[in-house]
């Protein structure tokens, strides 16, 4: 756990929502899960408390009973950041909602107090529109799905996001076992994202003109270039593809036909 770091707000329980409040309470933390109504919470509780228990049926967690007694529930917002040391949102996806609960958020808690957000859909300079008070304490920390099993968070600081800001929620990040990446400047779909959406389309694409189909394109991912992927990324793909002229062997000999 970081030092002073205590309770950790998760806003909306949701699929996210519970990812989050697991990893954080399997971690040390006290959590507090926040939500519309006590019937929603309920499952949310019951989700939580199964993630949890995946992580420690895995070995990737201990002590199961202790991390559900950190769980705690309400559907008041002005409670669930009561002494909150960090907050990480996962409502529905409407800057309708979102702008207005940042709103509160940034005049309901104090201004140390880091407020991220999961969105996958989002830019932060649009989600803190509002926040009148401390925007330099927001950023986005995208978690990928499972989130309590797949490790990578995206951090995507906002236009009057701090150094300060993006440094903490890194090393939280780390704490609770995530590999956080860090985006230079804004864009729409982070990293990840975008590059699965380009694999997408070309997937979509390969079966519209006849050349595959669904099941084949899944298994020729799964059993290729995903194998490769858990362990390398593109560049370092394509680097050791070259072999002794590595990239650059790549770039010139090969490049110019993959634009083509």
């Amino acid at each position: 756990m970081i030092e002073g770091i205590k309770r950790v707000a998760c806003v909306g329980s949701g699929l996210v929502g519970q990812g989050w409040a697991a990893l954080f309470a399997v971690n040390g933390y006290e959590v507090v899960l926040q939500d519309l109504t006590e019937e929603i919470l309920a499952e949310a509780v019951e989700r939580t408390a199964h993630h949890i228990n995946t992580l420690v049926n895995a070995g990737l967690a201990k002590g199961p009973d202790e991390a559900v007694a950190r769980l705690r529930t309400t559907t008041s917002l002005e409670e669930a950041l009561s002494d909150a040391n960090f907050v990480i949102e996962s409502v529905f996806e409407s800057l309708e909602v979102i702008c207005p609960l940042y709103e509160d958020m940034d005049r309901l808690t104090p201004a140390d107090v880091v407020l991220a957000s999961s969105t996958s859909g989002f830019m932060m300079s649009d989600i803190a529109r509002d926040m009148k008070l401390h925007p330099e304490r927001a950023i986005v920390a995208h978690p990928w799905n499972p989130v309590h099993l797949v490790p990578l968070v995206e951090l995507s600081p906002g236009g009057k996001t701090t150094q300060g800001t993006v440094d903490f929620t890194y090393r939280i990040m780390e704490d609770i076992g995530r590999v956080p990446v860090v985006l230079k400047k804004e864009v729409l779909g982070f990293i990840a994202n975008r590059l699965s959406a380009v694999l997408w389309r070309e997937a979509l694409d390969l079966v519209d003109q006849g050349v595959a189909s669904v099941e084949e394109v899944d298994k020729a991912i799964r059993a290729g270039p995903g194998i490769r992927w858990a362990i390398m990324g593109p560049h370092l793909t394509y680097h050791l593809g070259g072999g002794k002229g590595g990239i650059e062997y790549i770039m010139r000999h090969i490049g110019v036909k993959k634009a083509k």
